[in-house]
């Protein structure tokens, strides 16, 4: 038999689609017998890394032959190569007069002028097959397929004293040690008109040898190992494709290795693309020499793991004796010295003190044993024999719901998948009903009724075919031994999590998770709380997920165990997203990663150790009650009538539509009192996390309610509740209300010139007072703006989160400028105005009071004005903390003349 390291390029195509002369065909020079005659001369073949193809392209007239004296002189056409896309590193196509690369499937060339031809020149580096040359007159045009290149690898056929052979053949068993035979080899075409012909040509290969080949020696003709290189390697030189070797052993051969036969080395990876084995079977006997025939490993005392091995020889045994022994189990790779008792019965010798490890899933292992005899000492070696018997390794108990508990059973070997359920098990001496529910390799899960099987209790495989007719066997078949061992059933300390009451909760509403539970099927305790590794996922304030370890000195146990609670102290320093009371993607960073869960190991008893499991996913419940995350009042400032606009923001959605909002769900702190309003005219956003109220419209803009007043939740039984069936909790602090300022101004619009008489002592033209009210105004007839400001937008936070004024950054600016009604400028003046004015008493929130711009009617000059019609331009800037609102008015004013 033979194979080939072939390159992948090789593989790629399986057929030809053939476009010359504006005929269709199918061509694969593979099968050279199957194609037509008309098209075998198509395919050329030439042998792996040859340098022989040398392609010639050219073009005829439409109507004439496709010959070559019919060639078109200095026509252009192009060059079809199609694919070289699929052998990029395979064939190398170039021009043969300058070695210009071809590297697209279609290259634009000009025949020559002389004889009208292009010449190309092919380089391989691996196998291929079906490589098409041909020509396209243009891009547009039908490509011509007229060549199709094939690089083959020969294969070997090899004799053996004059006979040939082929796969299975042996070598006599009368060869002996020191023999010699004779091996010729021929190179042989594989594929192609010459297929199954000798490849004549001249090839260096290279023998390589394996297992007891290592023993062979290779001769010239003459007897001579002269092609030995430095490194012990043999060297053949095939001359016209032929070669003749001599082989001989000079120790015996009986594991049936053999040589290979190597050549044509990748340049690029330094292997050989060929490497053929001899398809024979080489044994080169010593007749002075015994044989090891056969070994077996046994389990004498029934703990599943092998602890006695006994070996078969055979032949010249009466003057041998077995120097030393070695032995490997359960892996053939390394080998171990026996150093205990021998036991010899003829031609059998056992080996009782063998010391192995627990095999694994595909367990093997040999023996060597170095012997003397009459013709000298020598080395033999077998395969070792499993002959090891089931045994349970370790058995633990997972408690079921009431009706069955489950045995997890771990095995020395792998198990008969046949066996279902039955009398299989023996429980202190007592069989017992089993059913297999999971057979997975060496562990299996049998069910047995709930409370027969009990922690320390001992457990073994029933072998009584009275009391279970079907035995639990090893998957080999080997029988399982009476006396395989009993071992304690251990608990497996597992926990299972009850989904519905785990949680993450908001013990002091402010919005921010605090705390979680988990639930339990059955009790939990603080020993198994220590065999457990529990992890929450949350956000935190960038909205990225982190990762929750708690300590476990931290959690509580309920009273009945069934319950895990952990409290986090401060959840802010950990980090835990403010205004977060929901599991929902969209509130991540990315608004797609999932949170909100936990991540639970056990550990269990595996093999008498405790190993930790995959830790395992488990869903959280949201039990958090939504909370007011942000307010902004839009305050109506001029009608009367006209409704304020109220933006409340919630930390999750809120279930509107199943949810009536009452006039009780939402308390207002105003002038001093907590007080309900009516709510009945809402807008709610579509995904229910914001609502809009309009609100207090008829009522004295005054009074109403304004930003830096206060709202919280109310109504606790029947009120708002997220969609989660939370309802809002009475623990949900008040929340301040932000917004824009209401400026509410009032102005007179008519003076006449009598009371321009009465502030004739007033130098300047603008004057300001404070005032309780328009009535406290002493001048209040005269012309000008009395305005009522609700400062707002002006708290800022101290380092514990709390809201807190700071009078030095609040304040207003403002600005009037009087004009005539043709637009000439009259006068106009600005001031500033702080928080901590003593008009204020040191505090413009406590102590609000109203400000009177009074035009004293002069002009800028000191000039009194006329009678006339006046335009009055009045600016407002409220700056806070926070953000800045400016107010911008005309009126208009009118002067009247004096009256007596």
């Amino acid at each position: 038999m033979w194979f080939l390291k072939r390159h992948i390029a090789s593989f790629v195509m399986l057929s030809v689609t053939l476009l010359s002369m504006g005929a269709l065909a199918a061509v694969d020079c593979r099968d050279y017998d199957n194609i037509p005659d008309n098209q075998k001369g198509l395919c050329k073949y030439y042998r792996v890394q040859s340098t022989g193809a040398r392609p010639v392209l050219f073009t005829v007239d439409e109507g004439k032959p496709l010959k070559r004296e019919n060639a078109k002189k200095n026509e252009p056409f192009y060059v079809y190569a199609p694919d070289l896309s699929a052998s990029p590193d395979t064939i190398y196509a170039y021009l043969d007069a300058d070695g210009e690369a071809i590297t697209e499937p279609l290259t634009p060339v000009v025949s020559s002028a002389d004889e009208g031809i292009v010449k190309l020149g092919l380089k391989d580096s691996y196998e291929y097959y079906n490589f098409r040359l041909g020509t396209a007159t243009d891009l547009t045009a039908d490509p011509k397929v007229s060549l199709i290149y094939n690089f083959y690898t020969p294969t070997l056929r090899y004799w053996v004293d004059g006979k040939k052979v082929k796969d299975g053949w042996k070598l006599p068993d009368d060869i002996k040690v020191l023999d010699t035979i004779s091996v010729e080899v021929e190179l042989v075409v594989p594929v192609g008109p010459q297929k199954d012909s000798v490849d004549k040509f001249d090839k260096t290969f290279y023998i390589s040898v394996d297992g007891d080949c290592e023993n062979l020696v290779f001769l010239d003709t003459n007897g001579i190992a002269k092609n030995v290189l430095a490194d012990g390697t043999f060297r053949v030189d095939f001359k016209d494709g032929y070669a003749r070797f001599l082989v001989t052993a000079t120790k015996a051969i009986k594991d049936g290795s053999t040589f290979t036969l190597n050549s044509f080395k990748d340049s690029t990876t330094k292997e050989f693309l060929l490497v053929d084995p001899f398809p024979g079977d080489l044994r080169f006997t010593n007749p002075d020499m015994p044989s090891l025939d056969n070994a077996a490993i046994y389990d004498t005392d029934g703990d599943g793991i092998g602890d006695s091995i006994a070996t078969w020889y055979s032949g010249a045994t009466d003057s041998m004796k077995v120097k030393d022994f070695f032995y490997s189990w359960p892996s053939d790779k390394s080998y171990e010295e026996y150093s205990g008792d021998v036991k010899k019965k003829k031609d059998v010798y056992g080996y009782p003190d063998v010391e192995v490890k627990l095999q694994g899933k595909d367990a093997s292992g040999a023996v060597k044993a170095y012997v003397c005899f009459i013709g000298g000492c020598d080395t033999l070696t077998t395969s070792l024999t499993d002959s090891i018997g089931a045994a349970i390794q370790s058995a633990t108990l997972v408690r079921g719901d009431g009706k069955t508990d489950t045995l997890v059973v771990k095995f020395n070997k792998k198990m008969d998948q046949t066996w279902k359920s039955g009398r299989g098990l023996k429980l202190n001496g007592d069989p017992i009903d089993v059913t297999a529910i999971s057979k997975d390799g060496t562990e299996w899960r049998f069910t047995v009724k709930s409370g027969t099987v009990s922690v320390g209790d001992m457990l073994k495989i029933e072998t009584d075919t009275d009391v279970c007719p079907k035995i639990l066997t090893a998957a080999d078949g080997i029988p399982t031994r009476k006396n395989n061992q009993e071992v304690p059933v251990q608990d497996a300390g597992r926990v299972y999590v009850d989904n519905e009451k785990n949680g993450f909760y908001d013990r002091d509403g402010d919005g921010r998770m605090d705390s979680v539970s988990v639930g339990f099927k059955m009790p939990i305790t603080e020993k198994s709380l220590k065999d457990m590794d529990i992890a929450f996922y949350w956000l935190n304030e960038d909205g990225e997920l982190m990762k929750i370890e708690p300590d476990p000195s931290k959690f509580t146990i309920s009273d009945d165990g069934l319950v895990l609670g952990y409290a986090i102290n401060d959840p802010e320093k950990l980090g835990v997203m403010n205004m977060l009371t929901c599991i929902d993607s969209t509130y991540s960073k990315d608004e797609k990663t999932n949170y909100g869960y936990a991540m639970i190991s056990n550990k269990e008893l595996k093999d008498g150790k405790k190993v930790t499991t995959e830790a395992l996913e488990y869903k959280m419940h949201d039990y958090m009650p939504p909370v007011i995350s942000s307010t902004f009042l839009n305050p109506e400032s001029f009608q009367q009538m006209e409704p304020d606009k109220f933006r409340v923001t919630f930390s999750e959605a809120i279930d509107y539509k199943n949810v009536e909002l009452g006039d009780d769900c939402l308390a207002f702190f105003v002038n001093g009192k907590w007080e309900h309003f009516s709510l009945s005219s809402a807008d709610w956003d579509e995904d229910g996390r914001g609502v809009t109220l309009f609100m207090e419209a008829g009522e004295d803009l005054a009074e109403r309610m304004n930003p830096a007043d206060s709202v919280r939740f109310d109504n606790f039984k029947s009120g708002l509740r997220d969609r989660e069936g939370n309802k809002v909790s009475e623990k949900s602090p008040a929340v301040m209300v932000e917004g824009d300022p209401r400026v509410i101004m009032k102005t007179m619009s008519m003076a006449d010139l009598n009371k321009a008489e009465e502030l004739s002592g007033r130098v300047k033209p603008f004057t300001i007072e404070h005032v309780k009210d328009a009535k406290a105004a002493s001048d209040q007839t005269s012309l000008g703006v009395l305005m009522d400001i609700g400062f707002s937008t002006i708290m800022d936070e101290d380092s514990v989160g709390a809201s807190i004024p700071n009078m030095e950054e609040i304040g207003l600016h403002w600005e009037l400028y009087v004009y005539t009604n043709l637009g000439g400028y009259v006068g106009g003046a600005s001031g500033n105005i702080s928080c901590d004015d003593p008009f204020f008493d040191g505090n413009c929130l406590e102590n609000p009071d109203k400000l009177y711009v009074r035009w004293n009617m002069r002009a800028d000059n000191g000039r009194r004005v006329g009678v006339g019609i006046y335009l009055a331009k009045f600016k407002i800037k409220v700056y806070g903390a926070k953000e800045d609102f400016m107010v911008e008015r005309i009126f208009r004013w009118g002067i009247s003349a004096k009256k007596r």
